[in-house]
């Protein structure tokens, strides 16, 4: 049974150097960076589906046309709960938080129940960090110049456990379109 959500994903050479900029901390925090291909950020998480439902998503998504515009991901943050450190956007994006509520809206109007929560504008850059050492900084963390991303589309993904942690890959994406100017 698919496990499926909706996401943003940077293009691979910014993922990379991203990665690459917060390897150090990411070292000191006893942790190992998430590959670069699973860098995203989740817009709406939907769940376990069954295959027949899979197209009944894709035709609700295909009706959604946004913009995304540019995120800026200027800090880094560790997350307790989830032991994750992430790149943060400190300022949201209007457009990013319309896609994302777009997304649950037809969602629901499909017949899915996904997880309602505000979108926050962020990429785990690493998973299972050392909390002692986490607790050793002041959090969130400037990241300066910090990474402005424009993301061309959105995509269905499917998350599958493997070997050494999550897998994701894309089901279907959608362009995003430039905001109409005046």
């Amino acid at each position: 049974m698919p496990r499926l959500f909706f996401a943003l994903q940077p293009p691979s050479g910014l993922a990379a150097e991203l990665l690459e900029r917060a390897a150090p901390l990411i070292t000191t925090l006893g942790s190992r960076p998430v590959p670069v291909g699973n860098l995203h950020a989740t817009l709406v998480f939907i769940g376990n589906v069954t295959d027949e439902q899979v197209s009944t998503l894709r035709d609700a998504a295909a009706q959604v046309h946004s913009s995304a515009g540019e995120v800026s991901f200027d800090a880094l943050d560790a997350w307790e709960k989830p032991r994750i450190l992430c790149a943060i956007a400190s300022i949201g994006s209007p457009e990013a938080q319309a896609l994302a509520g777009s997304l649950q809206e037809v969602s629901i109007a499909a017949g899915f129940t996904p997880d309602i929560k505000p979108f926050r504008a962020h990429l785990t850059l690493a998973r299972k960090i050392d909390l002692t050492e986490a607790k050793k900084f002041s959090w969130p963390q400037d990241f300066s110049p910090g990474f402005v991303v424009r993301f061309e589309k959105f995509a269905l993904m499917e998350s599958r456990r493997g070997e050494h942690g999550s897998i994701y890959s894309v089901v279907d994406s959608w362009p995003l379109y430039e905001s109409q100017r005046l």
